[in-house]
């Protein structure tokens, strides 16, 4: 074939994908390295957890009662605006459990990080408040309340926030203490001295910044120095990133496919699953797969006729299917499915990609234990091993029912351009299905 050149519109993979992974794993190695390295004014602090992706947060709806009175509640609402406040989200789905407080689990696992950090640097540092509903922001606020003028609102919203207001409703907020040090009292501890040493360039290592920290107008409440927010190491690395040709996502640094994503960015592919991030350990399904390797060959169109129930007209991998399904790329699932919102698996997309270059024989057989002579993918693992599409996950392993992670997909398409292959031609169809 001719390798295939990119002259079509940019392939947006829809930011919803993204939300419907769940969980974002915590970071390591590199992105903890830059978020610690990276420079945040106070501002940037701010709006670092304002636009962040979180997860498991349910869509902010209606305003929570406060005082019972109405008219009152909205008073206070509208106070808490002109200070600075934000609605916030509840969690959507369960939190853990951690020192007696509950987080979401990504926050509970930075602050475990946290917490083992401060101590090796020889600091206690101890959980005084995670999780907080608005009933329990609305407790708070009656009990600590003096009045109900506004002077008397505004001067309560200097410390505690209007109930729907509060960052720890996400459950991504804490407050901390050092021995019997808390609130304002924390600001003089060693402990916070060493966290926010700097610019908090030791919580940020571990995806946390300050909630609201000093020198910011219009923040909502006073500084409040015993306040963080957990929002992850990539989000940290993401504030305010510019793309490159080089690095044209926040979230690749120091990833072992950064060339490949760039190449992918660069060939228009995809433009990530959000405009800065890519999402590289993100699952890739059989849909989004078929997309890819049909804008790598420059979109051919297809009017093929297709039997499968679940390839409905519209979809945007409709075409893709078509068109592999009349190259004998692909057989589906069954002869009445592709099931093109499936994890792909790693041999599932080697097949793809083998087939699409004319089912080439490889000249020596792979040497993967967990790649049966049987299997239908054996055939293509032995090419794509012999072509260095593929090294495997290990000398020994190719994983073939692992589902193909997004960094993965890049790196095996890339390769496979590289190769230059034969033009993908019909051939009968066969019994196995992948």
């Amino acid at each position: 074939m001719h390798r295939a050149r990119r002259r079509h519109p940019l392939f947006v993979i829809l930011l919803a994908a993204v939300l419907a992974t769940g969980v974002v794993p915590a970071a390591a190695g590199p992105i903890d390295d830059a978020a610690r390295d990276r420079e945040l004014s106070a501002e940037e602090m701010v709006t670092g957890f304002d636009d962040a992706i979180l997860f498991n947060l349910a869509p902010i709806g209606d305003p929570p009662p406060i005082t019972g009175d109405a008219e009152l509640d909205d008073r206070i609402r509208a106070i808490a605006v002109m200070r600075g406040y934000d609605r916030r989200a509840e969690p959507a789905g369960p939190l853990v459990v951690v020192d007696g407080r509950f987080l979401q689990e990504d926050a509970a696992a930075g602050w475990r990080e946290l917490r083992a950090a401060a101590a090796a640097a020889g600091h206690s540092i101890s959980l005084t408040s995670g999780y907080r509903s608005a009933a329990s922001q609305a407790s708070i606020w009656n009990d600590r309340s003096t009045g109900t003028s506004d002077a008397a609102i505004d001067t309560l919203l200097q410390l505690v926030a209007a109930p729907g207001y509060s960052k720890h409703h996400t459950g991504y907020a804490i407050d901390l203490r050092s021995g019997g040090a808390v609130l304002d009292a924390f600001a003089g501890t060693p402990a916070y001295a060493w966290l926010s040493a700097d610019g908090f360039a030791n919580t940020r290592a571990h995806g946390w910044l300050p909630s609201y920290p000093d020198g910011v107008e219009n923040l909502g409440p006073n500084p409040e120095p015993w306040e963080f927010v957990w929002v992850g190491t990539t989000n940290i690395v993401c504030i305010g990133f510019e793309p490159t040709a080089e690095t044209p996502f926040c979230d690749t640094i120091g990833s072992g496919f950064g060339t490949e994503i760039a190449w992918l960015a660069a060939e228009a592919l995809t433009t990530g699953c959000t405009e800065i991030w890519f999402c590289p350990s993100d699952d890739v399904t059989r849909g989004q797969a078929a997309t890819f390797l049909w804008r790598l060959f420059d979109e051919p169109a297809s009017t093929f006729e297709i039997g499968f129930e679940d390839v409905p007209a519209g979809r945007f991998f409709e075409t893709p299917v078509r068109w592999m399904l009349e190259n004998g790329i692909t057989t589906g699932t069954s002869p009445t499915t592709f099931a093109p919102d499936d994890a792909l698996t790693r041999a599932q997309f080697v097949t793809f990609l083998w087939r699409a270059a004319g089912r080439p024989a490889a000249g020596t057989p792979h040497t993967f234990a967990d790649v049966a002579a049987t299997s239908f993918a054996n055939d293509a693992v032995s090419w794509a091993a012999e072509v260095g599409i593929t090294t495997g996950t290990s000398a020994t392993e190719f994983s073939p029912d692992a589902t193909a992670t997004r960094g993965q997909i890049a790196a095996f398409l890339k390769r496979f351009a590289d190769l230059e292959p034969a033009e993908p031609a019909p051939d009968e169809v066969e019994t196995l299905r992948s």
